[in-house]
């Protein structure tokens, strides 16, 4: 039913601007040219209509007007085919679009997943090597984020997460990336040199202080001077991220709880 539906459907509008659809159309009209030609010939052999004009054998004959009608019906039979196949290619390439987007996004937070925050870092160091130019990235960690998990309930968890990347999507500059690494870790692509980045990661903790009460732990890794693969960059940030830590939790323990709220 629903098949008979969807071509009633496509039955009242054969034709629009669209080539693609519209070639059925005339394939279906030049398809049934052939059936009155046949019928009048056929008509004129059998009944001895030598002579005689085509309105004569309409009159005899009324049948001929539905051969008549065959190619405005095959034209529209086809014309609807036609829209079915234009809908039903615009829905799969629709599906497509949806699903290489929820292949690169992180369905919690909205941002890129680490695949695709990896994919735009190897792009990006691509155009550093032809360009010569600095690239940096930013690893963010959220300060005591299993605290907020194990007092308030992962809800409360998964709504920091989403805040957090809110936060740190208003503050990228144009040319920037960030997606969501891992876990509470997120990772930013910046291009230019460390002090981009660290102005970047100032401006991201202060947004994410401002929207979670959490505090923002970022390392940062350069490019060259951290290496050239996405891998030693991220390395390098993970590395400056561990030792921050460490001063930040030797010169105040009390860093290690949080007041939740």
């Amino acid at each position: 039913m629903k098949t008979i539906a969807t071509f009633l459907r496509a039955l009242g509008d054969p034709f629009t601007w669209n080539p693609r659809k519209n070639l059925y159309l005339w394939f279906g009209l030049l398809w049934g040219v052939p059936v009155p030609l046949f019928s009048f010939y056929l008509d004129g052999c059998l009944c001895g209509w030598a002579g005689r004009s085509v309105f004569d054998m309409l009159g005899a004959h009324p049948v001929h007007y539905f051969a008549l009608a065959h190619p405005f019906i095959f034209a529209a039979v086809f014309g609807a085919l036609g829209t079915i196949r234009r809908d039903l290619e615009s829905e799969k390439e629709a599906l497509i679009v949806r699903l290489q987007e929820m292949a690169l996004t992180d369905p919690l937070t909205g941002v890129c997943n680490r695949r695709c925050v990896l994919e735009a870092l190897e792009a990006a160091l691509h155009r550093a090597d032809r360009s010569g130019e600095a690239l940096s990235v930013v690893l963010f960690d959220l300060d005591n984020f299993k605290e907020v998990n194990d007092v308030q309930g992962h809800l409360a968890g998964d709504k920091v997460l989403k805040e957090t990347a809110l936060a740190l999507k208003s503050v990228l500059r144009r040319g920037d990336s960030v997606g969501r690494y891992g876990g509470d870790e997120f990772l930013a692509v910046v291009p230019g040199d460390r002090a981009s980045a660290t102005t970047l990661a100032e401006r991201a903790c202060a947004a994410v202080k401002d929207r979670t009460g959490l505090t923002l732990s970022a390392g940062i890794g350069v490019r060259p001077d951290n290496g050239s693969s996405p891998a030693t960059l991220i390395a390098g940030a993970d590395r400056a991220m561990s030792l921050l830590k460490q001063a930040r939790y030797k010169a105040h323990p009390e860093t290690r709880r949080i007041a939740l709220r």
